[in-house]
């Protein structure tokens, strides 16, 4: 419906509905629902995801199961998802050749991957404090200034 325009090589699934939305090419909408936002290419979304007005989600990304997006931007991701399951595979195995027990390994996987985790929700609470610290003063200075002008 609306503006929506469909990639090359594209799947769409039964029951899904698009509204006004960007899908790139190669990526496959299982009975899922998108308004007003755009995916890219090589993605896959649902089924049963629900991607409101305002979302971008990035190439080479999936969107599970039951997900309901709201105003989110997600970047491409494929370099993380590797990076993240080669971990399931190579830390038991280095832990092994390492200590000889693969539990460590496993202990090591867990210890970074709640790491990456907390180090990027920092960064993110960060970069969202700056903003609004910089609207802040932005807007005091627009009072500033027309109270200025008033005078």
């Amino acid at each position: 419906r609306g503006q929506t325009s469909i990639g090359k090589n594209c799947t769409i699934g039964p029951n899904s509905y698009l509204e006004n939305a960007r899908v790139g090419d190669d990526s496959a909408v299982n009975a899922s629902q998108i308004y007003n936002s755009s995916v890219g290419y090589d993605t896959q979304v649902g089924p049963f995801a629900y991607i409101r007005p305002g979302c971008q989600v990035g190439n080479d990304t999936r969107i599970g199961d039951f997900v309901e997006l709201k105003k989110a931007s997600i970047g491409n991701v494929f370099l993380g998802v590797i990076l993240f399951h080669t971990m399931f595979i190579v830390a038991p195995s280095a832990g092994t050749k390492i200590a000889g027990d693969s539990m460590i390994g496993e202990y090591f996987r867990v210890f970074v991957s709640y790491a990456v985790i907390t180090v990027a929700l920092v960064m993110y609470e960060a970069k969202k404090r700056k903003s609004q610290s910089l609207m802040g003063q932005m807007l005091a200075q627009a009072q500033k200034d027309e109270e200025g002008k008033a005078e």
